[in-house]
C-alpha cells in the first residue's frame, strides 16, 4: 500500500504544480459574471471562462491571432441557473455584468467591468467579447456585446403566453483582441534658430528695389551723363562777303 501511494505522489504533485502555474500564468485572462438590480443585494461574481492569451510580444507588436476562444468554466449551467432563480431576466432595471480579473488583484471593484441589460440575453443569438490591452501587452479593460439588440436598445416586449424567460447557454462566445493604438503625433513646426544670448535670431529684413540694384541705376545715370546732348544742325546757308 505504501508502495502504491509512493508511486503515485510524484504524478499527484505534478499534476498540482501544473495546475498551480496554469493559473497564476500571466497569460491567461479570467472573466467572471454575475446579474445585479439596483434594489437587490450585490452578489459576488463568479467565474465565466477563461481565456489563453498569446505572448505579450505579440500584442505589443500588434499582431494577434484570430483563433482566440473562451472556454467556460464547468459550473457555468448551473450559475445561469442560479442567476435565473434570484434575478429573472425580464426584471426591470436588471443588468448582466460581466467582469476582467486583473492578475494578483482580488479586489473586484478594482476590476473593470461591461454591462449589458439582461432582458436582451434570451433573444440573443452571440456574444462578443472585446479585450483591449495597453502598450506593455496587458489586457485592461472589456467590452460585452449581445445580437440582436433593437436599434433603440429597449427591451423586447414579452408575450402574455410565454413562459418565464432563462438566461441562454453562453458558448461560443467570439473573442476579438485589441491591441493598443497610439494616437498620432502632431506635426510640430520647426523652432526658431536662437542667438547665444538664447534669443530667437532676427530674420534679415528683405532690401527695396533700389538697395538690390542701386549699382546697375549709377551705372545707367553715368552713361547718360556722359553722352552729353546732342548738337543741333544750323538753319539756313551761310552768305558770302559783300563787295562793292
Amino acid at each position: 500500500m505504501k508502495l502504491a501511494l509512493t508511486s503515485f505522489l510524484p504524478a499527484f504533485l505534478w499534476v498540482t504544480a501544473t495546475l498551480a502555474t496554469e493559473a497564476e500564468s500571466p497569460n491567461v485572462v479570467r472573466i467572471h459574471h454575475r446579474v445585479a438590480h439596483p434594489n437587490l443585494p450585490v452578489v459576488p461574481f463568479v467565474e465565466r471562462g477563461t481565456i489563453v492569451l498569446p505572448d505579450s510580444s505579440n500584442t505589443r507588436a500588434g499582431s494577434v491571432p484570430s483563433s482566440i476562444s473562451l472556454v467556460p468554466s464547468e459550473s457555468i449551467q448551473d450559475d445561469l441557473a442560479s442567476f435565473s432563480e434570484d434575478i429573472p431576466p425580464n426584471l426591470e432595471g436588471a443588468m448582466y455584468q460581466i467582469a476582467l480579473e486583473h492578475p494578483g488583484d482580488e479586489d473586484e471593484s478594482q476590476w473593470a467591468v461591461s454591462i449589458v441589460k439582461t432582458c436582451l440575453l434570451p433573444e440573443s443569438t452571440s456574444d462578443t467579447l472585446v479585450l483591449h490591452f495597453s502598450a506593455s501587452g496587458k489586457p485592461f479593460t472589456l467590452d460585452y456585446f449581445v445580437s440582436p439588440v433593437p436599434h433603440d436598445g429597449a427591451c423586447p416586449q414579452s408575450k402574455s403566453n410565454d413562459s418565464t424567460p432563462i438566461y441562454p447557454t453562453l458558448k461560443d462566445t467570439q473573442v476579438i483582441l485589441r491591441p493598443a493604438r497610439l494616437p498620432p503625433l502632431p506635426e510640430l513646426r520647426t523652432p526658431p534658430p536662437l542667438t547665444p544670448q538664447g534669443e530667437p535670431v532676427q530674420p534679415i529684413a528683405e532690401k527695396s528695389f533700389i538697395q538690390k540694384y542701386w549699382i546697375y541705376v549709377v551705372i545707367l545715370l553715368g552713361a547718360i551723363l556722359m553722352s552729353g546732348p546732342q548738337e543741333e544742325p544750323q538753319k539756313g546757308g551761310g552768305g558770302g562777303a559783300k563787295t562793292d
